[in-house]
């Protein structure tokens, strides 16, 4: 099976890659790299996995994620579309662990970084929702030469690490990658389910794509994820009612169906559950 294990491409002379990527959508595979990886989302919006957690990514998001995280920003739909017009765009700085050991990164000045490097373990994100002179310097440290990169860089983590409003996104911090027919199992299972959500799905389903026995499948993904199949699907559901929510007046009962619930009550008991809101609350909190 093709390994999940994400290669960045390394500059000889230099202790980080900056890169920016701009296309019709992002990467679209769960993956890892032995890489700290620090990115702004500019432009577009999706669905976001980081480790255990899965919510939306939108404009403005800025996230640093730790080495062999598991994750992948998978843009919604209309990105996918052949004729789309749909942008997106993120500024993204890859930093070697290794050089965090390093005698700089010891000096007792940037000791609330290295707290910042541990968080990162988990995923840390600032949801900025505008630009602000942080997201600024994330999008200009492309044209910077290496040593402003470098102080733009420690600016932009400076700030990270006193901002009081970053929060972690997996409860599961990862040390080091497991086998990688799992990251591809892995794969193939949100795939399937970001991708066949709003029909229904049996765990022979999705059981399958991991060619995988249901029992032997449950055991496996409770060890890789910390929840069951069934908390994944609901999660998926649900932040795909949210989006529909916020974005469409349609009616409660139209966007359960359409999320692959059959039952309203579940739909409702199932959104409480994950947003500690009814629909109805979650609606009335929008507005």
């Amino acid at each position: 099976m093709k390994p999940l294990l994400f290669r960045v491409p390394t500059v000889d002379d230099r202790s980080f890659r900056v890169q920016v990527d701009d296309g019709p959508h992002f990467y679209d595979r769960l993956h890892f790299h032995p890489e700290l990886q620090l990115t702004l989302i500019k432009e577009s919006v999706g669905t976001q996995v980081v480790g255990d957690r899965i919510d939306r990514f939108r404009p403005y998001d800025l996230l640093l994620l730790g080495a062999n995280l598991p994750h992948v920003f998978r843009n919604d739909p209309a990105y996918f579309d052949p004729k789309t017009t749909q942008r997106s765009l993120s500024y993204s700085v890859y930093l070697r662990p290794e050089h965090l050991q390093e005698s700089f990164f010891g000096l007792p000045e940037l000791n609330h970084l290295n707290q910042l490097f541990q968080e990162a373990r988990h995923g840390v994100r600032i949801r900025f929702n505008e630009p602000v002179s942080t997201t600024t310097y994330m999008e200009q440290l492309h044209t910077l030469r290496p040593f402003e990169q470098l102080m733009t860089l420690l600016t932009v983590l400076d700030r990270m690490a006193a901002n009081p409003n970053r929060e972690l996104l997996s409860v599961t911090a990862y040390e080091q990658p497991r086998r990688p027919d799992d990251h591809q199992r892995l794969d193939n299972v949100f795939t399937y389910i970001l991708n066949q959500y709003a029909s229904p799905i049996t765990l022979e389903d999705v059981a399958a794509q991991a060619h995988l026995t249901p029992s032997a499948f449950c055991r496996f993904f409770r060890l890789h994820t910390r929840k069951t199949y069934s908390q994944l699907l609901n999660e998926v559901r649900i932040e795909h009612a949210c989006r529909l929510l916020q974005e469409s007046k349609l009616p409660i009962s139209q966007i359960a169906f359409s999320c692959g619930y059959t039952n309203l009550s579940n739909f409702n008991r199932q959104f409480k559950l994950i947003n500690n809101l009814t629909p109805g609350q979650y609606i009335k909190a929008l507005f």
